[in-house]
């Protein structure tokens, strides 16, 4: 071969990484994507300039669950940290779409009969990293497509995320505000019960049965503010703030919703929906392509291409093609094409796992919800107002001294206790709807419930906190 026929042969070598050259890093790695899946699923990502400014904004003003989210998805470290792995997955597709840097080699050596050297110089290309550089730019690309779904994921994940701990926060303050009315009433009728002993009219055990009463519902009290403080640190966490600031939660609780969709139509829209699904699949689909890639080419060493320019001790140049190629005389490529192999069986089993999570997820979550629902529309329409109405007239056959206190101060405990149930419930509710939304991989629709609240413990309590 001619020296001018290796340089024509070098150049068409030379193109294809001339033309790969072309491919680029995306500026954002992909976030836009990411966002965009995110929004198709009904948690799209706040439009702000200024973050700084939009969080003071809304931490100024009661938080809705809908704010939080808003908060949560624009400072949230976690979900930063997320999307900043979408630069690895740019990273490799970058790297997967363009040769190995060339090998350039030299050689001198002196002989023993003069002063004068012999000096090769060399450049080699790798062949093998240029025929298989389309595959390696498909698999890539999918990992590329995998990381967007990923992201996309991460942001529906922490919105409901936000959401549920907002109905835990709120639920927990509603619930320390109804143990602290039913400890003040407690307490009273310990008070009440002190009284009645130091004039004779009740015996010790009466009195020590009130006290203890009394102390346990402190007890109870306590715990449930430790809690509400609890939950409002875990709030606090996922909206991304470092300090606990004066900001306050839109109150009461939400009622249900009057109708819910269709299992059959959630179990449908999860299918279509999962992003978590749909970045497995494009997982599995770029494993598989390295493993047809590896089959092919496992029994072919590292070939590499070049020229070399020798000059002899005498002066003479030489210059010519060279070529090498590892033999594969010890390692035939076994244990790449099986851990290959591996590696799309996990991810292939992965699949199906999530998948199958998927429809399971639906269907207890849907059933949570289903009972949640039930229990509060129990305590709203059944409960809570037998509570009410036994209050009522017993505070008539007190007042005509038909009844004794301690047996109102029984039955007002009671309505208390009616009130943190009802509070329960609704929290499962909104937070098994939660569940039932990651579960679906959507935002679902809200119809909201045609009658008012009527029995937040702000206006059951409105006349008094004890009897």
């Amino acid at each position: 071969m001619s020296v001018s026929t290796f340089r024509s042969g070098a150049l068409a070598l030379l193109l294809p990484l001339a033309v790969s050259a072309c491919a680029s890093l995306p500026d954002d790695w992909g976030r836009a994507d990411a966002a965009r899946l995110a929004a198709e699923r009904g948690r799209a990502l706040p439009q702000t300039s200024n973050v700084a400014a939009y969080t003071r904004e809304q931490l100024a003003q009661p938080l809705t669950p809908q704010a939080t989210v808003s908060l949560a998805l624009l400072n949230n470290p976690d979900l930063r940290a997320r999307n900043a792995r979408l630069g690895i997955a740019a990273a490799d597709f970058y790297e997967a779409s363009r040769m190995a840097n060339p090998v350039i080699s030299a050689t001198r050596l002196s002989g023993d009969s003069g002063p004068r050297s012999q000096l090769t110089l060399g450049i080699g290309f790798d062949v093998l990293g240029l025929l298989t550089l389309p595959a390696n730019r498909r698999n890539a690309q999918a990992g590329v497509e995998a990381a967007n779904f990923e992201a996309g994921s991460a942001i529906v994940e922490l919105a409901t995320q936000a959401e549920r701990a907002w109905f835990e926060a709120a639920a927990a303050q509603q619930r320390a505000q109804v143990r602290e009315l039913a400890a003040r009433a407690a307490s009273a009728s310990g008070e009440i019960a002190q009284r009645y002993f130091d004039a004779g009219n009740i015996n010790r055990r009466q009195l020590a049965l009130e006290q203890a009463e009394a102390g346990s519902l402190r007890l109870e009290s306590l715990a449930a503010q430790a809690q509400a403080a609890t939950e409002r640190a875990a709030l606090n966490r996922i909206m991304g703030q470092r300090e606990d600031s004066a900001w306050t939660l839109a109150s009461p609780l939400p009622e249900p919703a009057a109708q819910e969709p269709a299992l059959d139509a959630l179990l449908r829209e999860a299918a279509d929906s999962r992003l978590d699904i749909a970045a497995a699949q494009q997982q599995a689909r770029g494993i598989a392509g390295r493993y047809r890639l590896v089959r092919r080419t496992r029994l072919i060493g590292d070939i590499e291409l070049g020229a070399e320019r020798e000059r002899e001790y005498d002066g003479a140049i030489n210059a010519g093609p060279s070529a090498s190629i590892r033999l594969p005389l010890f390692d035939w490529g076994s244990g790449r094409k099986a851990r290959a192999q591996a590696e799309l069986d996990i991810a292939e089993a992965r699949l199906d796992g999530l998948v199958l999570d998927a429809g399971n997820d639906v269907r207890a979550a849907y059933a949570r919800m289903q009972v949640a629902s039930e229990r509060a529309r129990t305590y709203r329409e059944t409960l809570i107002p037998q509570r009410e109405t036994v209050v009522e007239f017993l505070q008539r056959e007190v007042n005509y001294m038909l009844a004794g206190v301690f047996e109102l101060l029984v039955a007002k405990r009671q309505e208390y206790d009616a009130y943190a149930g009802y509070i329960d419930a609704v929290r499962d509710y909104w937070i098994a709807r939660a569940d039932l939304t990651q579960a679906v991989g959507r935002t679902l629709p809200i119809e909201t419930a045609a009658h008012e609240h009527q029995h937040d413990h702000h206006d059951t309590t409105s006349n008094g906190d004890a009897p």
